[in-house]
């Protein structure tokens, strides 16, 4: 491989596209200048091209930079991987740590798909790295043609708005950013080819044993065949979700502002109770957040985590605010993740029963199971 390009040496298509990863970091990110980030690497095409990119940018930025690579031990080239993820940060001159997580023991020790206990794994590394190096954020490799399959896998999994927006761009409780979201994977994929750089290759992403496979490979290119713009209006709709987040977020908070919900404890639980003057002045809508905000926040305090994945079942939270409505009293409603609401006087108690590892749902009385929240 021969030195980076600066940006002045890159070509007009591979300059206006780190151009407006920078005005990404600067506008939807709302990144200071001079942040410490650690890069999740792989070696694929996606994460190289992030290295590479914020390499670029970095003088501009004032970026420090620091990179992780995983080898999950799924795959017989994965260690070879993991060292040419290592030689490539160090021509970059990124310092990169290398770890090696037992994913097979993990997934059989928790009851978990490979798919899952990876990602956990991934991202409890990441964080371990993060926090090793003092640095504000790690940093994504996912693009546009990600985030459509995110929409994609939530819609498939039940999502419900706003949420069906896909991935977050800047995740502050998890410390993550994604800044190439808008950005197409054939772009990245060429400007590595200009630069001469090369990548690795990921066996397991032709693999259609993983449902995010099966949409990337067989509907998606069905999709793109309708609708050749597809990825431009998932972008679209992402910013819709996010201007709609935030426009929730604002109400929520002035809400709770004048009648704050009660962090308690119930038989020994964390319980938070959401009182009747509080619902009362809610619109439905708002409330189905409020509810969805209140289980987030008693799963991340079990986890650490935002509880994305164990996200309460719309159905459920319909029917919660229905019984509100209505004026049913003594009802109680079990949400995915070990978390029971409790209906009582117009008022709403939602308290954790069980820790999320368990994974263990009984439907409510009445209920059967269905997707996830709006």
């Amino acid at each position: 491989m021969n030195s980076l390009p600066d940006l002045r040496s890159l070509s007009p298509v591979s300059a206006r596209m780190c151009l407006a990863v920078e005005r990404f970091c600067l506008h939807r990110l709302a990144l200071p200048h001079g942040m410490r980030l650690v890069l999740a690497l792989s070696g694929g095409a996606d994460s190289t091209a992030l290295a590479c990119i914020l390499h670029i940018l970095s003088p501009r930025l004032e970026l420090e930079l620091f990179a992780l690579t995983l080898d999950h031990g799924l795959r017989p080239e994965a260690e070879a991987d993991a060292r040419w993820t290592q030689a490539f940060c160090a021509w970059l001159g990124i310092p990169c740590a290398r770890r090696r997580v037992d994913v097979t023991g993990l997934a059989a020790a928790k009851g978990w798909g490979l798919e899952e206990a990876g990602r956990h794994t991934r991202y409890a590394l990441l964080e371990e790295e993060r926090r090793a190096q003092k640095a504000n954020f790690v940093v994504l490799g996912h693009h546009a043609g990600d985030l459509s399959e995110d929409v994609l896998l939530r819609l498939a999994r039940g999502t419900g708005w706003p949420a069906l927006g896909g991935m977050a761009a800047r995740d502050d409780a998890r410390r993550l950013l994604r800044p190439l979201l808008f950005t197409k994977p054939q772009d990245l994929r060429d400007l590595l080819t200009e630069c001469g750089v090369s990548w690795r290759e990921d066996a397991s992403n032709a693999s259609l044993n993983f449902m995010r496979n099966r949409l990337r490979h067989t509907v998606l290119p069905l999709l793109r065949r309708e609708n050749p713009a597809l990825d431009r209006g998932m972008a679209a709709l992402w910013q819709l979700a996010q201007c709609d987040a935030d426009y929730w977020e604002t109400l929520l908070a002035e809400a709770l502002a004048a009648h704050p919900w009660h962090e308690e404890s119930q038989d020994g639980l964390p319980a938070l109770l959401l009182p009747r003057e509080l619902l009362a002045g809610l619109h439905p809508a708002a409330r189905l957040r409020l509810y969805l905000k209140a289980v987030r926040l008693l799963v991340r305090q079990n986890t650490g985590q935002t509880g994305e994945r164990s996200q309460a079942r719309a159905h459920t939270l319909l029917e919660l605010d229905a019984a509100l409505r209505e004026g049913r009293g003594n009802t109680r409603f079990q949400l995915p993740g070990g978390i029971e609401a409790r209906l009582k006087s117009g008022a709403v108690r939602f308290v954790r029963t069980m820790g999320l590892e368990k994974r263990t749902v009984t439907a409510a009385r009445g209920q059967t199971s269905g997707g996830q929240t709006p």
